[in-house]
């Protein structure tokens, strides 16, 4: 009967870890589209002042990719019908394939 505790206690010190950490692949964060990426860069700056409150309200007019520099690239262009200046209706952002955020601007890029 010792041997039996002894045997199970072992098993159990060793398979404790293995039984507190569940498999983390069930957890794996689904891959967010260029669209959601560039939608939180777009609060970011809006956050930051540096775009007014009304383009949390844009809707996406158009992605296209592009190579730049030897690297691929996706434009996300938001569209803000509220925004008086027709010159800054349509704001561009651009994101590494990754990605990344590399810039944002009213200019086509």
């Amino acid at each position: 009967m010792r041997i039996a505790l002894i045997a199970l206690a072992a098993f159990a010190l060793h398979a404790a870890p293995a039984l507190a950490h569940p498999d983390h692949d069930d957890e794996e964060h689904e891959a967010r589209t260029p669209q959601q990426t560039a939608r939180d860069n777009v609060m970011r700056l809006i956050s930051q002042a540096k775009l007014p409150a009304s383009w949390s309200k844009a809707t996406v007019a158009g992605t296209r990719e592009r190579t730049s520099r030897g690297q691929r690239q996706t434009i996300v262009t938001f569209r803000n019908d509220a925004e008086p200046n027709a010159a800054r209706k349509l704001f561009h952002v651009v994101l590494t394939a990754g990605g990344q955020f590399v810039s944002g601007d009213f200019r086509q890029p």
